[in-house]
């Protein structure tokens, strides 16, 4: 078997976060008996991860992952998996609107916050068996940032076939990280698994990316109404949405069609050209942030500012979007009239009134943005609540 099923991904994601120390980690391996080896007699260096989660002031250290090869004769035999938990107490910091950048170990600006927990398990990371030639990384909110991160360094280090799963995850890294790592791992090995109405993929909210940001990794589940949409952030509901109606687990190209239809250019340029009301919810909250990227994407091509210079920390990220932002304005029509329209598409969901003929200045555009980003990360600290 060359990859996990999706429900096997999902128990597992779901699995560690029930480890708490050796003794819940000894739990762990035994609910997956049938698949793991503690990995003692392989001589594994570490099979539980300790890591630090927590603000600048303060972090704490406990256990954040497992590590475990696959049993001899299991459909998993020289193979290994390394399960990354989430936590609830990094949830500010995800949504932190002035989220610090550092350069991964392997190139890319990348979230300060996941980075600093990365490194504090780093040099744990198990060296496995010789005849094992595929790892899985998985992990769910933040655990899938972790994961990412974890994936990228085993794929850049190890020189063995590395795959990865995510559920629930939040954006990791900018463009260029999120670009290099996909095309590193490789499009074929990454899934990333998401419901229409978690709110927590929606952050750190642009110019972050995902990995992949579309494609065949992207695995977009619907979610349909619900009172409390973001509990379909919690881990058992991604469990219980890779199987089917008859409760059996499904595999990636059944999960694949399940797919709701995602946001074209077209339905986006409708969307900034239309004058009918809107709110703010999680339905439109995911529009905006593909509106914003799109915008984005226009302005760089035809300009060639990057929104981000490393080593600058003079401004915020949203900072220099809005001044990307109001650059945009001062360009030819065809262009600064998709801003225009992106910042008033902005206002209207936030109940902001824009008097005719007003000015688009530069601190206008930063405050709505600002606004933009708070409304988002209230929509992240209630799934915060409801985990896994």
């Amino acid at each position: 078997m060359s990859e996990l099923d999706p429900n096997f991904a999902a128990r597992l994601a779901s699995g560690v976060y029930a480890v708490k120390n050796e003794k819940t980690r000894s739990a762990f391996y035994t609910t997956f008996k049938n698949y793991l080896e503690l990995g003692e007699d392989r001589k594994l260096q570490s099979s539980g991860l300790t890591g630090k989660t927590g603000g600048i002031l303060l972090q704490t250290s406990h256990m954040m992952a497992v590590a475990a090869e696959g049993k001899s004769g299991s459909a998993y035999e020289n193979q290994a998996v390394i399960a990354i938990k989430g936590t609830a107490s990094l949830m500010d910091g995800l949504t932190d609107l002035n989220a610090g950048l550092k350069s991964a170990k392997t190139g890319g600006m990348v979230h300060q916050g996941f980075l600093s927990t990365f490194n504090s398990f780093v040099d744990q990371l198990p060296q496995f068996s010789t005849n094992v030639h595929t790892i899985h990384c998985v992990g769910h909110s933040l655990g899938g940032a972790l994961a990412t991160l974890t994936a990228d360094w085993l794929k850049s280090h190890s020189g063995r076939q590395v795959k990865l799963y995510t559920f629930g995850s939040p954006r990791v890294g900018l463009e260029y990280y999120a670009a290099k790592t996909g095309r590193r791992i490789g499009a074929a090995n990454i899934y990333r698994v998401y419901h229409q109405t978690d709110p927590v993929p929606m952050v750190p909210t642009w110019p972050f990316f995902h990995v992949p940001d579309g494609g065949d990794g992207d695995f977009l589940l619907p979610s349909g109404l619900h009172l409390k949409p973001w509990e379909f952030h919690s881990m058992d509901r991604y469990a219980k949405s890779t199987r089917g109606e008859d409760n059996q687990p499904l595999d990636w190209p059944k999960l694949k069609s399940r797919r709701p239809q995602d946001f074209l250019d077209s339905s986006i340029e409708a969307w900034l050209k239309a004058d009918g009301v809107v709110s703010f919810t999680l339905n439109t909250a995911r529009l905006l942030s593909a509106a914003i990227l799109w915008v984005v994407k226009k302005l760089i091509n035809l300009t060639g500012i990057a929104v981000v210079m490393a080593g600058s920390t003079t401004f915020t990220l949203l900072d220099r979007l809005a001044m990307l932002m109001s650059k945009g304005l001062q360009l030819a029509k065809d262009i600064s009239i998709w801003v225009l329209r992106l910042i008033r598409r902005m206002a209207q969901m936030l109940g902001i009134v824009i008097r005719e003929g007003a000015e688009m200045t530069l601190n206008f555009i930063r405050q709505v943005f600002i606004q933009a980003h708070h409304a988002v990360s209230e929509l992240v600290r209630q799934a915060g609540r409801t985990l896994h």
